[in-house]
């Protein structure tokens, strides 16, 4: 991959993930009801080598209610965010992209 392929903008990745929320709010409404709970998580080391298959041990279960609560709780304490908690926003923004239409 070229390096520029690699670099993310942050604040062209906010106003798209920003125009993406409104547009979902324009659908749905303020409130999404997520169709789901768990999902099969994939170890980092797993999900970045596309030519082999998961051991089993590198498959978790991970649970959209436990991100969300986590991302409330953080948000309500003001609790230091870090880059994992992408990893939840990430989990319910994959759950909300995936909704059956």
């Amino acid at each position: 991959m070229r390096d520029d392929d690699c670099s993310v903008s942050l604040e062209t990745l906010r106003q798209v993930f920003n125009e993406a929320l409104d547009n979902l709010g324009e659908r749905v409404g303020d409130v999404v009801e997520l169709d789901d709970d768990f999902f099969w998580s994939i170890a980092r080391e797993a999900r970045y080598a596309p030519y082999s298959v998961p051991a089993p041990e590198q498959l978790t279960l991970g649970q959209l209610t436990s991100s969300w609560n986590t991302l409330k709780r953080m948000h309500a304490t003001g609790e230091h965010m870090n880059e994992h908690t992408l990893v939840w926003v990430a989990e319910i923004i994959q759950a909300l992209g995936q909704r059956p239409r």
